[in-house]
């Protein structure tokens, strides 16, 4: 865990104390240099460094949680990709345009973030409606032109589901949290399998989730979570009009 950083300002000469030398000072002395209150204010809000150690204390128990609302949930074909994500938030913005011209509002939840995966949580009753493990989300696409949405695919083989969220305040710091989650969960699995490998002189099996395993079922070799393409970007705009279809 990283420490807090204390900032000292450095001391000023004191007018007051007598001067040890004999000769005449010249009034075009150097300046004392001070650290500009900028600096140390910026200093002081210093974002403590991502460790293992930092990011399991964030994410163990409750984890974390943010205001949101539920686009919607559409039924995708694949476990990955921008263009099907592209195409299913689109489709689930207009659906919930239409249905907001029949007076029905987006469902307000939390959405919370820990070590035993993503939850759904309704803000009113605070009932988990969906629970996902690490494991089961295969893509994460935030949406680069509407900086309030993002969305992420998971499921088993062939029952994949795209989840699109509207977040209270811009979607960044979730996705980012999102990504830390994967990668220390990664970094566990790594340790594991690395002293399972050690213990029995054998080869181990590293996996985050289902995301190093190949589709002819062989093992890949660990590599960092941000090299994976678990994530991704995807465009559309932050309103649109209701489709000329019924929906």
């Amino acid at each position: 865990m990283s420490t807090e950083v204390e900032n000292s300002v450095p001391a000023t000469a004191d007018p007051s104390s007598p001067s040890t030398a004999s000769t005449t000072i010249s009034p075009t002395t150097s300046p004392v240099t001070t650290t500009p209150k900028a600096q140390l204010k910026k200093e002081k809000k210093k974002v403590p460094e991502k460790t293992d150690e930092y990011l399991l204390s964030r994410f163990q128990g409750d984890g974390v949680r943010y205001k949101a609302k539920l686009i919607g949930i559409d039924d995708v074909s694949e476990a990955r990709g921008d263009k099907m994500c592209q195409d299913s938030m689109m489709k689930l913005k207009g659906m919930a345009v239409a249905a907001r011209s029949q007076g029905k509002h987006k469902q307000r939840i939390w959405v919370n973030i820990s070590m035993s995966g993503l939850k759904i949580i309704d803000e009113k009753s605070g009932v988990i409606e969906h629970e996902h493990v690490v494991n089961k989300i295969s893509f994460i696409a935030r949406d680069v032109t509407d900086n309030r949405a993002f969305g992420y695919v998971c499921g088993a083989e062939g029952q994949h589901q795209f989840f699109a969220i509207k977040t209270a305040q811009q979607a960044e710091p979730l996705v980012i949290d999102l990504k830390d989650l994967f990668q220390v969960i990664f970094n566990m699995r790594k340790k594991e399998a690395e002293s399972s490998h050690k213990a029995e002189n054998g080869s181990a099996v590293v996996e985050n989730g289902g995301a190093l395993q190949s589709t002819d079922g062989e093992s890949k070799a660990a590599q960092p979570v941000e090299q994976l393409d678990l994530f991704g970007d995807i465009t559309t705009p932050p309103d649109i009009r209701a489709p000329n279809v019924s929906l």
